[in-house]
Parts: C-alpha cells; structure tokens; sequence
C-alpha cells in the first residue's frame, strides 16, 4: 500500500478528527484500488485495519459454515466498516466485496484506537457511524415486514436520491441490489419497470431517473401493515 499523506477526504469519520489526529492518521494511512467482485475483507478474518471507502460501492455479507452467503447491507463513499470488529479487537463477523470498482483508505487497527482515546470528535464520530449502520440494518427488518417488493425498491432509490428530483446511480450488480432488498433479481426488475410505467422513473442502464420524489416517496409508504409486506416475492 502506498501512504496517503495528501488524501483530501470528506467522510464524516476523519472529518470529524481534530487537525493534528487526522494528519496522524493519514501519515500511517494506505490505498487500495480494487476491481468488481474483489475480496475487500474475508470473514473471521483479523480485523487489523479499518477501511473507509472513497470510490465505489461494497457489499457486506455473511455466511454459516457450509452455507451460501447472505449480503446484509451495501455502503457507499464515506461510509467506514468493521468498525465494531476493530474496536473490540475480535475477528469479522462478515465478508465485504467490491460491488463496483473501489478505492479505500486503511487506517491500522491499533492506531485508530489510541487516537479515538484521545480524541472526542473522533469517538463520536465512531459511536455515530455505529449507530447510524445498525439503524440500517433495523430499517431493513422493517422494510421486510412492511413492505412489498415494489415498495422497498422505491424506498431503497430514495435512499440514494440526493434531491427533490434527479439521477440515482446503480453501480452494483443488479442481483446484489435484489439481494440487499431481500428479493429476486426478477422480482426487482419487475418492480423498478413497474415504477417505471407509472411514470415515477426512468431506467437508463445503471442510473435511474427520478422525476418527483415526493410521488416515489408515496408509493414508498407500507400500506396495510406487517401483513402486507410479509407475503413472498
């Protein structure tokens, strides 16, 4: 890996460092470039390093023994993982891959830890990221409980829509998209042309679109309750 010392970043994590522990930091830092489909990290591997990712897109997954593998989340740039595992000084309970070519900074193990000790921006901005990706991992228990394919579909473009209107990128693979949402990759793609016929978006290859967030955001809403959603799709 080559050391990083220049590397503007914008993610909340470093942003949040006091001047003098993010200039440390970046001074024992790294890059990797990784292609779709890399191995980023192998799970109840060492959690040795911290990765923050700047460019692309990772899938989390994770998997029993003898079983096939089960993707749990995706992150996108500026989002850190196995923060939990670093901390806590216990192995990946989870694999990650490259859903699309990637660039991410690593910060070793044991250097994050003594600089969040010391800095209370740092720590917060640890505790929140924690926070804010089990938050993510609620959301989806209630999305499966709550809503039908074509709902968690809209909801999971809104997620991405940085706006009132405009273009949502899709980088991943499709079937990684449909894995996330807990569906078929057939069962996305109908949706997302469902939505498309009514008018609520445009399907341009890997971007997608959106005209009138609010009307996404309505078809978005659960309706009927836990019911509803629960049926298969």
């Amino acid at each position: 890996m080559r050391p990083v010392p220049g590397d503007k970043l914008n993610g909340p994590l470093l942003s949040a460092a006091n001047p003098e522990t993010r200039a440390a930091l970046l001074a024992r830092a790294g890059t990797l470039v990784l292609p779709r489909g890399a191995t980023v990290v192998a799970q109840n591997s060492e959690a040795d390093r911290l990765f923050i990712l700047l460019q692309g897109s990772v899938g989390l997954s994770t998997a029993e023994e003898g079983g096939a593998a089960t993707l749990v989340e995706i992150l996108g740039p500026g989002e850190a993982f196995s923060i939990p595992a670093v901390m806590l000084q216990v192995p990946h309970p989870i694999s990650v891959m490259a859903l699309a070519p990637c660039r991410l900074l690593t910060l070793p193990a044991e250097v994050l830890r003594e600089a969040v000790a010391v800095d209370a921006g740092l720590m917060r901005a640890v505790m929140e990221q924690m926070a804010q990706q089990w938050r993510l991992l609620v959301d989806q228990v209630v999305d499966l409980k709550t809503r039908d394919a074509t709902q968690r579909a809209a909801r999971f473009l809104l997620h991405r829509l940085p706006a009132q209107r405009g273009a949502v990128d899709m980088p991943e693979p499709r079937g990684a998209i449909a894995a996330r949402l807990g569906m078929t990759p057939e069962s996305l793609s109908r949706a997302l042309h469902g939505l498309e016929a009514a008018g609520l978006l445009r399907l341009q290859g890997r971007r997608v679109d959106v005209p009138d967030r609010a009307a996404l955001q309505r078809i978005s809403l659960p309706r009927g309750g836990a019911s509803h959603g629960a049926r298969r799709v």
